[in-house]
């Protein structure tokens, strides 16, 4: 195997703007020689070069490599820069596929470079790939009798890969996921695979645990503050900002709006507002278009209710933004990874330290020299983000920021954040599920096991719930092809559908399958066994009451806010 630096220089080559990087090379010296490593580096170092970098490594030596990402965002915006690397490098674009709901470029993860949801690759790494979901529950409750050999070849893509998980701190937010990555280690040097976690943002207690649960198996660390990268970090300190932390409660939108015209007028003019929850963005979106003196091509919504083709049109839109001196960016929490824009006004809703610091990776994130960021809270309707974040991770940062000042790009200044927000109580690990996860990767014998844990977990090994697809009423007709549909589609958490509990779903006709029908659920429907009828092939998706625009993406008529 060539060394990783080899293919490291050649990826740099393909930059638009080549950077000297030295943690970049220090980083990748480390993974070359190590089976499980952790890589932290701060937000806009570049950290997507070493999974770049590993990924032509595997192709060019006849291996495969899986980059497996837990928002679908972090994914759409890595694909493009994938392709164009291998482009540059004389590789057909078709070695990187994509597998993630309706995308089923790479299935069973067997393109050379797969880039997938961790979603998908937990389903792929215990046997029950998307292809194989639905057979795999038929078989599991007698329904169904054909073979299930499958699933044996969908482990072995996953076992036989590179893996590569970013932003694994948002594999950690939560028992289950971080329960699963904990598996996933013990896993991977089980069988000699190369596993490769990367972040910005990892607290000490985090640190402490992985440390302690890798302690017996050869996992290694690749810390930014190992090797510091002193120009960049100067570059970082240079940057000159004002920050404020305010309490909002009546008259928010009217607040906000003021900062926005101040900043304009103080030459601060790319700017961004984040929203915890998609109803108060796209109010906000709404009022500004009124009421902002800014060019309406010039202003864009982005989050996570939008359909493929619009997300599609939103990169693009991001790009051409990118070269402008002024725009308006509302956004969801969206924006705190895969979106690849800056800005010198930044005003967003409180969130905890780590998505903090990750949303404001966005701001002066060039060659910007000055800005102002705007924080707020609302203490009389804490209830609302009960939803979205944990309350004391809320309040702890709060805290923090009331008592000390922050500088948000130097990371020697963000860790003592992180560690006052995140202690060892913030990461609970749940030992029958890593036992468990464990135990259905070795048995070889059939699903049964891992069906029965995917039902327990409620559709998703990782997250708290799985993503399901959803049409606005407003869109539907009776006239629509499956076709048609499926470019409607817009993806909501099931939790949040049980929530909402619509009244009508869409299935395939059985006597036209390329017809959708529409027919009526009952509560019994909400009672029992919902997953099995989701993931069944008839289903098509639910019927939700609301609209969609291409701005706007999908609005509630009842203002489901999360």
């Amino acid at each position: 195997m060539a060394d990783l630096s080899y293919y490291l220089e050649r990826v740099l080559g393909t930059l638009p703007k080549k950077e000297d990087r030295p943690f970049l090379n220090f980083a990748v010296e480390k993974v070359g020689k190590s089976g499980i490593i952790v890589v932290e580096a701060p937000t806009g170092y570049g950290k997507s070069v070493i999974s770049q970098t590993v990924a032509l490594s595997a192709l060019e030596e006849g291996l495969k490599c899986i980059i497996a990402f837990p928002l679908r965002s972090l994914l759409e915006d890595q694909v493009s820069k994938f392709r164009s690397m291998l482009s540059k490098l004389g590789h057909d674009e078709g070695n990187v596929g994509v597998r993630y709901m309706h995308h089923p470029e790479s299935k069973y993860l067997l393109r050379p470079i797969s880039l997938t949801t961790v979603d998908t690759f937990s389903l792929t790494l215990f046997g029950i790939a998307p292809e194989d979901l639905e057979v795999a529950l038929g078989y599991y409750d007698g329904t169904l009798t054909r073979s299930m050999g499958h699933y044996l070849f969908s482990r072995s893509m996953a076992l036989l890969s590179d893996v590569i998980l970013d932003e694994v701190h948002l594999v950690s937010d939560m028992t289950k996921s971080l329960s699963f990555l904990i598996a996933l280690i013990w896993i991977a040097a089980g069988h000699g695979m190369r596993l490769i976690l990367m972040s910005a943002t990892i607290p000490k207690a985090l640190e402490e645990l992985l440390r302690r649960e890798g302690e017996n198996i050869g996992l290694e660390f690749a810390k930014f503050s190992e090797n510091p990268d002193n120009r960049f970090l100067e570059e970082r300190r240079a940057k000159k900002y004002d920050f404020s932390l305010e309490k909002l409660d009546n008259g928010k939108f009217e607040k906000i709006l003021e900062w926005l015209k101040e900043g304009r007028k103080e030459g601060f003019r790319r700017s961004i507002v984040v929203f915890n929850t998609v109803s108060e963005a796209v109010k906000f979106y709404e009022i500004a278009r009124e009421r902002l003196d800014v060019e309406k091509s010039r202003m864009l919504l982005i989050h996570s209710r939008f359909t493929e083709e619009d997300k599609e049109e939103k990169r693009r839109r991001i790009e051409e933004l990118k070269k402008l001196d002024e725009y308006l960016i509302v956004a969801t929490q969206v924006i705190e990874a895969g979106v690849d824009i800056s800005s010198d006004l930044f005003i967003s809703d409180l969130a905890p330290a780590s998505s903090l610091i990750q949303r404001l990776g966005r701001f002066l994130r060039y060659d910007e020299k000055e800005g102002k960021i705007y924080l707020w809270y609302e203490d009389e309707k804490r209830e609302k983000y009960k939803g979205v974040y944990y309350l004391d991770l809320l309040e702890k940062t709060l805290e923090f920021l009331e008592k000390k000042s922050v500088r948000f790009h130097d990371p020697e200044s963000y860790q003592p954040l992180l560690n006052s927000v995140y202690d060892e109580s913030s990461f609970s690990l749940r030992g029958s599920d890593i036992r468990e996860f464990i135990s259905i990767q070795s048995t070889l014998k059939n699903p049964d096991m891992a069906v029965e844990k995917f039902i327990e977990c409620e559709g998703s090994f990782v997250r708290e719930s799985s993503l399901v697809p959803v049409i606005p009423s407003f869109s539907w007709n009776e006239n629509m092809t499956t076709k048609d549909v499926e470019k409607h589609l817009v993806p909501m958490s099931l939790s949040t559908v049980s929530r909402i509990r619509p009244r009508e779903i869409l299935v395939v006709r059985e006597e036209d399958p390329e017809k959708v029908s529409k027919i009526a659920v009952d509560e019994k429907f909400w009672q029992k066994k919902v997953l099995k009828k989701v993931v069944s092939p008839k289903f098509v998706a639910f019927l939700v009451d609301g609209s969609y625009d291409q701005e706007k993406g999908l609005v509630m008529r009842h203002g489901e806010s999360s």
